[in-house]
């Protein structure tokens, strides 16, 4: 059971929660109220990483690093923060808050005596990166990246990069963009006579004519991403390597080291000619890779994607996630071994898990999903393995017993999320969160003798910021099945508002997620929490494809798109006005991003007397025409029901390319955009490399020519809509859209409203 952590001595006063009625008789404009809450939640800072950097007789330490929104400077802001607990995991002492916003990476050695940061400011209106190595006491070198012009920008992301030092901590390896040749202008002045200067490196003559030549890159979120390298910083020599043994064929990425330090282990990507989008998309073909020396060899079988290699403190074990590539982008995975000091054969922990399986204490498992690997995964004695996954409608930790292949959950009383961030000797740090609690830091120790060793005693390190009226406010999960014959019947979906109101006294909010193989998991979000004060009930729903709930859910969905979620989110949608009879069946509305985006067209499309007010971010609309401009290409077929194809087939071919497009098409929103009626507001990125933002802007004309009321704002910003300045303005705009149209009684905007009807069988 979590003990609770002690109370911030000064702790931030909540603002009053004041309704529209009385912000107006005080003079405060609607937006202002809507301003000042979510100034208020933005306070409240995310838990990055956590690791601890001491375990000693007496107690320990833990630093962590946490990103918090700073809406003066449009910017989320990130520090450090120490942590000091004793022998019994009680907190004794905090540090004060250190900014650290430049570094974009950073590694500590195994001894903890060295520190490597990659640190980004802007000169001259440039980005700049820098390697600094710090000891206990100052910076002993700092690396202008610059100048020493050996490669290209250092990748900081969480899909391909990587930063460690070697065992033996003289060598720094990371990856970076391949140097490419320069290019230049095809007409370029130059002084006649070339300068004499002296260099101990030979640099290429730039290339004429290349300038604007297109490279293929990783797409959404990856820009920029063409040709990866592997690069070893001597430290003692200050030299630079990038290691020339890579085949072309292939794009290295999370690289470590072997526990010899000799060799290196990674994850190599198959490039084709075409580069399909990475992000989100866990079906690129991918292998465990061992550089020794000179020689290149990959260590899994065909037809696998792979990720997140770790080795165990003997140096005995490798580990990695790997699934099958197959058409959904996200999928089940299993969980993969080599007995690394005899060199055995890769060896299955975990296989995929199609619906569930039966583990320890008789709980139901469902698989693994997403990146669940942390960097340090181990108990002392290398024997377990310590893992985070999505299940359901949570996140939950588990405990794999390499050996007798032993799944055991982490007990976790309160029902929130709880996700492993680093483990050391025996102790565990996790970040508890969910839909009413912003992360915290939480500590456990495991014990391999006991006998119950899911229970690791939980410590809460930090008490969040306290959300107002969090008290009345709560969150339930609701499981359905449906009475068919179908393989698949089950999905579910989770409430998140108040406990208790009047009879139809309070507007809902239906949010499907995107992808559409993701999930909600029981986490803190600041657009639902700010909707949940303004007075919405909100409805998450995890429909028939989401993650979490086996491969079959997953892949049940593909070529269903349009119908089966549609079908689920309805469901959902009845099901809550018969559970929760204070919501107002005339004020249901529809929020999503991308397939979420999708799904709110479709629904206000098939449904246009079931919803008052919709508004959606990087919607898809129009599969046929994204399938040409996105960069997941594949995407639109494999959800679609028919095959990805990269040319033209031959005519004699039985599947022709007008029966793809037109499935395609048969499964777009754009075919029901003549029929809806609620008022609608739309979002889109200019750089959305993902859902262009063509489709957004074609749903704009298609309703405003149908004469519904409609608002579109065009972003400079990618997919998400991430950046600060962005969020911002989105959020409160939608928060006005909706309570707009939930207040509007006129009649023109027609009945819009769903009455509690039977639930489907």
């Amino acid at each position: 059971m979590a003990e609770p952590a002690p109370a911030p001595e000064t702790p931030a006063p909540a603002p009053a929660l004041v309704s529209a009625e009385e912000a107006a008789a005080a003079g405060v404009s609607e937006m202002d109220r809507i301003l000042g809450l979510y100034k208020y939640l933005s306070q409240h800072p995310s838990l990055v990483s956590a690791r601890i950097i001491s375990i000693a007789r007496n107690g320990i330490s833990i630093q962590t690093v946490w990103s918090q929104r700073n809406l003066e400077r449009n910017i989320k802001q990130k520090f450090t923060q120490d942590f000091s607990l004793d022998a019994d995991l009680q907190p004794l002492v905090e540090s004060f808050p250190v900014d650290v916003s430049t570094e974009v990476l950073s590694t500590s050695s195994e001894n903890e005596k060295l520190k490597a940061i990659v640190r980004e400011v802007v000169i001259n209106g440039k980005p700049r990166q820098f390697i600094e190595i710090w000891d206990r006491n100052h910076l002993i070198k700092n690396y202008d990246l610059a100048a020493h012009n050996a490669h290209g920008e250092i990748y900081t992301d969480n899909v391909f990069s990587s930063f460690q030092f070697s065992p033996d901590n003289t060598k720094l390896m990371y990856i970076a963009e391949k140097k490419l040749r320069p290019t230049e202008p095809i007409y370029k002045q130059k002084p006649r006579y070339k300068p004499c200067i002296y260099t101990d490196q030979t640099e290429q003559e730039p290339e004429r004519g290349t300038e604007y030549e297109f490279k293929p890159d990783w797409g959404e979120q990856f820009e920029g991403r063409h040709r990866s390298a592997i690069i070893l910083l001597d430290l003692e020599e200050d030299k630079f390597w990038a290691l020339p043994f890579i085949p072309d064929d292939y794009f290295p990425a999370e690289t470590i080291w072997t526990p010899n330090g000799e060799c290196i282990v990674g994850v190599a990507y198959k490039r084709y000619k075409r580069y399909l989008g990475r992000y989100g998309c866990s079906n690129r073909e991918s292998y465990i890779f061992l550089l020794k020396g000179m020689e290149f060899r990959i260590l899994t079988s065909p037809g696998k994607a792979c990720k997140t290699p770790q080795f165990s403190p003997d140096g005995k074990h490798l580990v990695w996630l790997e699934r099958d590539i197959e058409k959904p982008h996200h999928n089940v995975q299993r969980l993969m071994h080599i007995r690394w000091d005899v060199v055995e054969t890769p060896d299955m922990v975990v296989d995929l898990v199609k619906t569930n399986i039966t583990i320890e204490k008789n709980k139901q498992f469902y698989g693994f999903y997403g990146q669940t690997i942390p960097k340090r995964c181990w108990s002392n004695d290398s024997n377990y393995l310590f893992l985070s996954t999505p299940q359901r409608s949570n996140i939950k930790s588990y405990i794999v017993n390499l050996e007798t292949k032993a799944v055991t959950e982490i007990e976790n009383p309160d029902g929130s999320s709880l996700s492993i961030l680093d483990v050391r000797k025996n102790r565990v740090v996790f970040t508890r969160f969910s839909m009413i609690q912003p992360p915290q830091l939480v500590v456990g120790r495991f014990d391999p003798t006991a006998g119950n060793i899911g229970d690791l005693h939980l410590y809460n390190c930090t008490q969040p910021l306290q959300i107002p009226n969090a008290e009345n406010l709560m969150y339930e999960h609701t499981e359905f099945v449906y009475k068919t014959n179908e393989p698949v019947k089950d999905f579910n979906f989770t409430y998140f508002g108040v406990k208790t109101a009047e009879e139809q006294s309070m507007p809902l909010l239906v949010v499907p997620h995107g992808g559409p193989h993701y999930s909600f998991c029981n986490q803190f979000n600041m657009d639902h929490a700010v909707f949940a004060l303004l007075g919405f009930a909100i409805l998450q729903i995890n429909f028939r494809g989401s993650t979490g709930m086996g491969g079959d859910n997953i892949e049940f969905l593909s070529g269903r798109i349009g119908e089966v979620d549609v079908l689920d989110c309805v469901t959902a949608v009845k099901m809550a006005l018969q559970k929760y009879p204070h919501i107002d069946p005339k004020k249901v509305t529809l929020y999503g991003i991308c397939h979420g985006g999708f799904l709110c067209a479709h629904l206000s499309g098939q449904h246009p007397d079931m919803f008052r007010a919709v508004v959606m971010r990087s919607p898809v609309i129009d599969i046929p025409s994204m399938y040409t401009t996105t960069d997941i290409p594949d995407w639109c077929p494999t959800n679609t029901g028919t095959q990805f194809l990269e040319t033209l087939p031959p005519a004699s071919s039985e599947l022709k390319f007008t029966e793809v497009v037109l499935k395609m098409f048969d499964r777009s929103p754009v075919r029901h955009a003549g029929k809806v009626k609620a008022p609608t507001m739309i979002a889109v990125g200019t750089k959305d490399l993902r859902s262009p933002p063509s489709q957004g802007k074609l749903w704009y004309n298609r309703l405003i020519a149908n004469d519904v009321i409609t608002k579109l704002y065009v972003y400079d910003d990618n997919h998400m809509l991430a950046k600060d300045v962005v969020e911002i303005d989105f959020v409160i705009n939608a928060a006005l859209w909706l309570l707009k149209y939930i207040n509007n009684t006129s009649k023109e905007l027609g009945k819009s409203a769903v009455m509690a009807e039977e639930v489907p069988k």
